[in-house]
């Protein structure tokens, strides 16, 4: 993470003012996300690979600025982002986890790579995906990064989106990573209490 300018990837994708994003879903695509400006573009999408298990977050330009993929063994359901198309521990930018095994409420904690004791997480995440009201601050502080709404402020016709406000000179891909994270686990957890319905049923 670059200090003087709050990037985690970046600094291109930071701005010494507040911003107000979009993030675009499709009901019939569930691991699609994309996130939109206040002029309509895409800055970021998501592309979903079935046979490798890991979702990437690309650029407008198609360049892949993050992959994520879930741990297969873990308690606190961890996640982990790395730089580009890799996945190898060198390239790892940070991962999230719950905060506990066992949750009243939805709190994840980020740590960047180079945090490797974890005795502090870097971010701090509280809120729902259900809800799409997610705070994200910065570490234990109360310095809010992003904080999410159902209904996003864009001056834009978007159908089945939400919205963000990012604080200045805060990563905007990092946030957006975060969120498709989110939505992952949203989407495999509702998958997996489809399937458990459909079996109660049959039997």
């Amino acid at each position: 993470m670059d200090p003087s300018s709050g990037a985690v990837i970046n600094p291109l994708f930071c701005v010494p003012y507040p911003t107000d994003l979009a993030f675009k879903t499709k009901p019939l695509r569930k691991r699609y996300l994309a996130t939109v400006d206040a002029a309509g573009n895409i800055l970021f999408k998501t592309k979903h690979y079935w046979l490798g298990g890991f979702t990437q977050l690309r650029d407008a330009a198609g360049h892949t600025v993050f992959t994520m993929k879930p741990k297969f063994i873990t308690l606190h359901g961890r996640w982990q982002a790395f730089r580009g198309d890799s996945m190898e521990a060198k390239d790892l930018v940070f991962s999230i986890k719950r905060s506990s095994f066992l949750q009243f409420y939805d709190e994840w904690f980020v740590y960047l790579a180079g945090n490797t004791e974890e005795e502090n997480c870097d971010f701090r995440v509280t809120g729902s995906y259900r809800k799409k009201n997610y705070t994200i601050y910065k570490g234990d502080s109360s310095f809010v990064v992003a904080q999410f709404a159902k209904d996003h402020k864009l001056n834009l016709q978007l159908k089945h989106a939400f919205g963000a406000t990012i604080s200045a000179n805060c990563d905007h891909s990092f946030v957006a990573a975060l969120i498709v994270i989110f939505r992952m686990v949203y989407v495999r957890k509702s998958a997996a209490s489809s399937h458990m319905r459909t079996v109660h049923h049959r039997a």
